[in-house]
Protein backbone atom coordinates (compact mmCIF):
# COMPACT_ATOMS: atom_id res chain seq x y z
CA UNK A 1 0.00 0.00 0.00
CA UNK A 2 1.38 3.61 -0.66
CA UNK A 3 1.97 6.13 1.63
CA UNK A 4 -1.63 7.99 0.14
CA UNK A 5 -3.33 4.63 0.98
CA UNK A 6 -2.17 4.53 4.33
CA UNK A 7 -3.12 8.06 5.58
CA UNK A 8 -6.77 7.46 3.98
CA UNK A 9 -6.91 3.95 5.84
CA UNK A 10 -5.71 5.41 9.12
CA UNK A 11 -8.14 8.46 8.74
CA UNK A 12 -11.53 6.76 8.06
CA UNK A 13 -10.54 3.44 10.61
CA UNK A 14 -10.12 6.72 13.16
CA UNK A 15 -13.04 8.26 11.96
CA UNK A 16 -15.36 5.14 12.18
CA UNK A 17 -14.47 5.11 15.66
CA UNK A 18 -15.60 8.28 16.87
CA UNK A 19 -18.49 8.84 14.47
CA UNK A 20 -21.55 7.26 14.23
CA UNK A 21 -22.47 4.76 11.52
CA UNK A 22 -24.19 5.76 8.23
CA UNK A 23 -27.46 4.41 7.55
CA UNK A 24 -27.97 3.09 10.99
CA UNK A 25 -31.75 3.68 11.45
CA UNK A 26 -32.80 2.56 8.23
CA UNK A 27 -31.27 1.96 4.60
CA UNK A 28 -34.76 2.87 2.36
CA UNK A 29 -34.80 5.59 0.17
CA UNK A 30 -36.77 7.25 -2.81
CA UNK A 31 -34.06 7.61 -5.97
CA UNK A 32 -32.21 10.96 -6.31
CA UNK A 33 -34.97 11.30 -9.50
CA UNK A 34 -38.18 10.85 -7.41
CA UNK A 35 -36.67 13.35 -4.36
CA UNK A 36 -36.22 16.43 -7.13
CA UNK A 37 -39.97 15.71 -7.85
CA UNK A 38 -40.67 16.34 -4.18
CA UNK A 39 -38.68 19.37 -3.62
CA UNK A 40 -39.89 23.09 -2.92
CA UNK A 41 -37.34 25.65 -2.15
CA UNK A 42 -38.13 29.56 -1.84
CA UNK A 43 -34.95 31.02 -3.05
CA UNK A 44 -34.10 34.36 -2.14
CA UNK A 45 -33.14 37.32 -4.31
CA UNK A 46 -29.19 37.33 -4.73
CA UNK A 47 -27.87 40.71 -4.02
CA UNK A 48 -24.36 40.91 -3.01
CA UNK A 49 -21.68 38.64 -1.95
CA UNK A 50 -22.95 36.80 1.80
CA UNK A 51 -24.38 33.22 2.55
CA UNK A 52 -28.56 32.55 1.61
CA UNK A 53 -29.91 30.31 4.21
CA UNK A 54 -32.52 27.91 2.21
CA UNK A 55 -35.11 25.74 4.28
CA UNK A 56 -36.06 23.13 1.40
CA UNK A 57 -39.00 20.81 1.61
CA UNK A 58 -38.38 17.05 0.98
CA UNK A 59 -39.78 13.89 1.19
CA UNK A 60 -37.85 13.39 4.48
CA UNK A 61 -39.28 16.67 5.79
CA UNK A 62 -37.57 20.48 6.05
CA UNK A 63 -34.06 20.36 5.53
CA UNK A 64 -31.25 23.13 6.28
CA UNK A 65 -28.96 24.38 3.43
CA UNK A 66 -27.04 26.97 2.24
CA UNK A 67 -25.47 28.90 -0.59
CA UNK A 68 -22.70 31.30 -0.76
CA UNK A 69 -21.62 33.93 -3.66
CA UNK A 70 -18.27 34.40 -3.42
CA UNK A 71 -16.69 36.33 -5.73
CA UNK A 72 -18.63 38.26 -8.81
CA UNK A 73 -16.50 39.83 -10.91
CA UNK A 74 -18.41 40.53 -14.24
CA UNK A 75 -21.36 38.49 -15.45
CA UNK A 76 -19.57 37.84 -18.64
CA UNK A 77 -16.90 36.16 -17.35
CA UNK A 78 -17.29 32.24 -16.63
CA UNK A 79 -18.57 31.16 -13.46
CA UNK A 80 -17.86 28.07 -10.74
CA UNK A 81 -20.32 26.73 -8.91
CA UNK A 82 -18.49 24.50 -6.68
CA UNK A 83 -19.72 22.01 -3.89
CA UNK A 84 -18.02 21.12 -0.93
CA UNK A 85 -17.31 16.64 0.42
CA UNK A 86 -18.93 15.11 3.37
CA UNK A 87 -18.61 16.45 6.56
CA UNK A 88 -16.84 19.19 5.06
CA UNK A 89 -17.55 22.15 8.13
CA UNK A 90 -17.14 24.89 7.39
CA UNK A 91 -18.64 24.47 4.13
CA UNK A 92 -15.49 26.83 2.63
CA UNK A 93 -12.47 24.79 3.94
CA UNK A 94 -11.75 23.03 0.51
CA UNK A 95 -12.74 26.13 -1.50
CA UNK A 96 -10.58 28.16 0.22
CA UNK A 97 -7.58 25.99 -0.36
CA UNK A 98 -8.39 25.57 -4.10
CA UNK A 99 -9.35 28.91 -4.68
CA UNK A 100 -7.78 31.37 -2.07
CA UNK A 101 -9.46 34.30 -3.44
CA UNK A 102 -7.33 36.71 -0.79
CA UNK A 103 -3.93 36.22 -1.42
CA UNK A 104 -4.99 35.55 -6.03
CA UNK A 105 -7.16 37.32 -8.42
CA UNK A 106 -9.12 34.65 -10.02
CA UNK A 107 -11.18 36.76 -12.65
CA UNK A 108 -14.18 34.13 -12.44
CA UNK A 109 -17.65 34.33 -10.42
CA UNK A 110 -17.93 31.95 -7.83
CA UNK A 111 -20.45 29.86 -5.67
CA UNK A 112 -20.68 27.71 -2.96
CA UNK A 113 -23.01 25.23 -2.22
CA UNK A 114 -23.52 23.66 1.10
CA UNK A 115 -25.62 20.28 1.50
CA UNK A 116 -27.91 19.43 3.90
CA UNK A 117 -26.79 18.35 7.27
CA UNK A 118 -23.82 20.53 6.97
CA UNK A 119 -24.64 23.40 9.49
CA UNK A 120 -22.04 21.56 11.79
CA UNK A 121 -21.05 17.99 12.86
CA UNK A 122 -23.73 17.67 15.15
CA UNK A 123 -26.12 18.07 12.02
CA UNK A 124 -23.94 16.05 10.03
CA UNK A 125 -24.20 12.48 12.47
CA UNK A 126 -28.03 12.90 12.62
CA UNK A 127 -28.22 13.56 9.19
CA UNK A 128 -26.46 10.22 7.92
CA UNK A 129 -28.55 8.16 10.06
CA UNK A 130 -30.64 7.12 7.61
CA UNK A 131 -30.56 7.02 3.44
CA UNK A 132 -33.68 8.20 3.02
CA UNK A 133 -31.42 11.38 4.39
CA UNK A 134 -28.97 11.07 2.10
CA UNK A 135 -30.41 10.39 -0.91
CA UNK A 136 -32.73 13.84 -0.08
CA UNK A 137 -29.47 15.62 0.44
CA UNK A 138 -27.96 15.10 -2.47
CA UNK A 139 -31.34 15.68 -4.25
CA UNK A 140 -31.69 19.41 -2.72
CA UNK A 141 -27.67 20.49 -3.64
CA UNK A 142 -28.82 19.40 -7.08
CA UNK A 143 -31.63 21.55 -7.33
CA UNK A 144 -29.62 23.98 -5.69
CA UNK A 145 -27.14 24.15 -8.16
CA UNK A 146 -29.89 24.05 -11.18
CA UNK A 147 -30.89 27.72 -9.77
CA UNK A 148 -28.11 28.91 -9.53
CA UNK A 149 -26.50 27.72 -13.35
CA UNK A 150 -29.87 29.80 -14.50
CA UNK A 151 -29.15 32.38 -12.35
CA UNK A 152 -25.71 32.78 -13.89
CA UNK A 153 -27.19 32.58 -17.29
CA UNK A 154 -29.92 35.46 -16.37
CA UNK A 155 -26.88 37.77 -15.50
CA UNK A 156 -24.37 37.37 -18.10
CA UNK A 157 -23.00 34.88 -20.83
CA UNK A 158 -20.34 33.78 -19.22
CA UNK A 159 -19.65 29.75 -19.16
CA UNK A 160 -20.60 28.07 -16.47
CA UNK A 161 -18.94 24.97 -14.99
CA UNK A 162 -20.12 22.75 -11.81
CA UNK A 163 -17.06 21.37 -9.70
CA UNK A 164 -17.15 19.46 -6.12
CA UNK A 165 -14.93 16.88 -4.87
CA UNK A 166 -15.81 13.88 -3.47
CA UNK A 167 -19.18 14.00 -2.08
CA UNK A 168 -19.63 17.23 -4.34
CA UNK A 169 -18.02 15.38 -7.62
CA UNK A 170 -20.52 12.77 -7.10
CA UNK A 171 -22.94 15.70 -6.84
CA UNK A 172 -21.62 16.96 -9.54
CA UNK A 173 -22.28 14.04 -11.60
CA UNK A 174 -25.86 14.03 -10.33
CA UNK A 175 -26.14 17.77 -11.68
CA UNK A 176 -25.17 16.68 -15.01
CA UNK A 177 -27.51 13.18 -14.85
CA UNK A 178 -30.32 15.25 -14.16
CA UNK A 179 -30.65 18.80 -15.63
CA UNK A 180 -27.50 19.27 -17.70
CA UNK A 181 -27.63 22.58 -18.14
CA UNK A 182 -24.13 23.62 -17.44
CA UNK A 183 -21.09 23.87 -20.01
CA UNK A 184 -18.50 22.32 -18.52
CA UNK A 185 -18.60 19.52 -15.11
CA UNK A 186 -15.28 18.96 -12.91
CA UNK A 187 -15.99 15.92 -10.68
CA UNK A 188 -13.24 15.67 -8.36
CA UNK A 189 -11.89 12.39 -6.15
CA UNK A 190 -15.59 10.48 -7.19
CA UNK A 191 -17.43 9.03 -9.73
CA UNK A 192 -21.04 7.16 -10.30
CA UNK A 193 -20.51 4.05 -7.76
CA UNK A 194 -21.43 6.20 -4.89
CA UNK A 195 -22.90 2.81 -3.50
CA UNK A 196 -19.52 1.32 -3.81
CA UNK A 197 -17.49 3.96 -1.31
CA UNK A 198 -20.12 2.66 1.19
CA UNK A 199 -20.26 -0.81 1.03
CA UNK A 200 -16.67 -2.15 -0.37
CA UNK A 201 -14.30 0.81 0.06
CA UNK A 202 -12.06 1.83 3.07
CA UNK A 203 -14.92 3.91 3.69
CA UNK A 204 -17.15 1.23 4.46
CA UNK A 205 -16.20 0.96 8.17
CA UNK A 206 -18.19 3.84 8.33
CA UNK A 207 -21.33 2.28 7.32
CA UNK A 208 -23.98 0.41 9.54
CA UNK A 209 -23.51 -3.19 9.24
CA UNK A 210 -26.81 -3.75 8.73
CA UNK A 211 -26.82 -1.45 5.88
CA UNK A 212 -23.64 -2.97 4.82
CA UNK A 213 -25.68 -6.54 4.77
CA UNK A 214 -28.41 -5.16 2.22
CA UNK A 215 -26.09 -3.83 -0.39
CA UNK A 216 -29.39 -4.11 -3.16
CA UNK A 217 -31.18 -1.34 -1.00
CA UNK A 218 -28.17 1.24 -1.40
CA UNK A 219 -26.97 0.26 -4.93
CA UNK A 220 -30.60 0.55 -5.85
CA UNK A 221 -30.39 4.83 -5.13
CA UNK A 222 -26.60 5.36 -5.03
CA UNK A 223 -25.44 3.59 -8.54
CA UNK A 224 -25.99 6.08 -11.39
CA UNK A 225 -23.78 4.26 -13.93
CA UNK A 226 -26.81 3.32 -16.20
CA UNK A 227 -27.85 7.02 -16.08
CA UNK A 228 -24.68 8.54 -16.65
CA UNK A 229 -23.95 5.91 -19.67
CA UNK A 230 -27.47 7.20 -21.31
CA UNK A 231 -26.20 10.73 -21.11
CA UNK A 232 -23.88 12.67 -23.75
CA UNK A 233 -20.89 13.58 -21.24
CA UNK A 234 -19.08 15.47 -23.87
CA UNK A 235 -18.82 18.01 -21.39
CA UNK A 236 -17.70 15.82 -18.36
CA UNK A 237 -14.21 16.07 -17.38
CA UNK A 238 -13.18 13.71 -14.15
CA UNK A 239 -10.23 13.63 -11.99
CA UNK A 240 -9.48 10.55 -10.00
CA UNK A 241 -6.53 9.46 -7.39
CA UNK A 242 -4.66 6.42 -8.36
CA UNK A 243 -4.14 5.12 -4.86
CA UNK A 244 -7.84 6.70 -3.55
CA UNK A 245 -9.08 3.67 -0.97
CA UNK A 246 -12.33 5.80 -0.45
CA UNK A 247 -13.41 6.52 -4.06
CA UNK A 248 -11.77 3.35 -5.05
CA UNK A 249 -9.63 4.32 -8.83
CA UNK A 250 -10.36 1.17 -10.92
CA UNK A 251 -13.98 1.14 -9.84
CA UNK A 252 -14.70 4.80 -10.04
CA UNK A 253 -12.86 4.95 -13.37
CA UNK A 254 -14.43 2.36 -15.16
CA UNK A 255 -18.20 3.52 -13.75
CA UNK A 256 -17.34 6.52 -16.37
CA UNK A 257 -17.32 4.24 -19.48
CA UNK A 258 -16.00 5.75 -22.56
CA UNK A 259 -15.46 9.44 -20.42
CA UNK A 260 -12.12 10.25 -20.89
CA UNK A 261 -10.72 10.12 -17.02
CA UNK A 262 -7.53 12.43 -15.53
CA UNK A 263 -5.43 10.59 -12.85
CA UNK A 264 -3.44 12.09 -10.08
CA UNK A 265 -0.64 10.10 -8.17
CA UNK A 266 -2.43 10.77 -4.89
CA UNK A 267 -5.01 9.39 -2.65
CA UNK A 268 -8.48 10.91 -1.48
CA UNK A 269 -7.14 12.30 1.79
CA UNK A 270 -3.93 13.66 -0.14
CA UNK A 271 -5.71 14.53 -3.11
CA UNK A 272 -8.26 16.70 -1.37
CA UNK A 273 -5.34 18.82 -0.42
CA UNK A 274 -3.70 18.97 -3.62
CA UNK A 275 -5.05 22.49 -4.43
CA UNK A 276 -2.94 23.62 -7.09
CA UNK A 277 -3.41 20.49 -8.76
CA UNK A 278 -7.77 20.60 -8.37
CA UNK A 279 -7.42 24.52 -9.00
CA UNK A 280 -5.39 23.82 -12.38
CA UNK A 281 -8.01 21.19 -13.70
CA UNK A 282 -10.94 23.05 -13.08
CA UNK A 283 -9.59 26.71 -14.29
CA UNK A 284 -8.19 25.16 -17.63
CA UNK A 285 -11.84 24.21 -18.68
CA UNK A 286 -12.36 27.82 -18.33
CA UNK A 287 -9.66 28.92 -20.86
CA UNK A 288 -10.78 31.67 -23.17
CA UNK A 289 -14.27 31.39 -22.46
CA UNK A 290 -16.32 34.37 -20.98
CA UNK A 291 -16.60 37.57 -23.08
CA UNK A 292 -15.97 41.46 -22.63
CA UNK A 293 -18.44 43.71 -20.88
CA UNK A 294 -19.38 44.35 -17.55
CA UNK A 295 -22.77 43.76 -15.74
CA UNK A 296 -23.18 44.07 -11.91
CA UNK A 297 -24.85 41.65 -9.86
Amino acid sequence: MSIHGFIDSAAVGLGAKLMPKYFRDGCESETVAENLKHISIDFPEIAGKRDYELFPGTLVGELNAAFRLAQWVDGNLPTVIYHHGASETPFDYGFKGIFPLHKQQIAVNFFLVRAPFHRNMKDFKQGIRTLANVVAMLAVSVRVIEHLVQHARKVGDGKVLVAGTSLGGFITNLHHIHFNSADYYTPLLAGLAMDDAYLYSTYSKATAREARDNPAAIKAVLNFEQEFAARDHSNVFPLLAAHDRLIRYEKQKASYGNCPVETMAKGHTTGALAYAQLRSHILNRLQKTGKPGKRDL
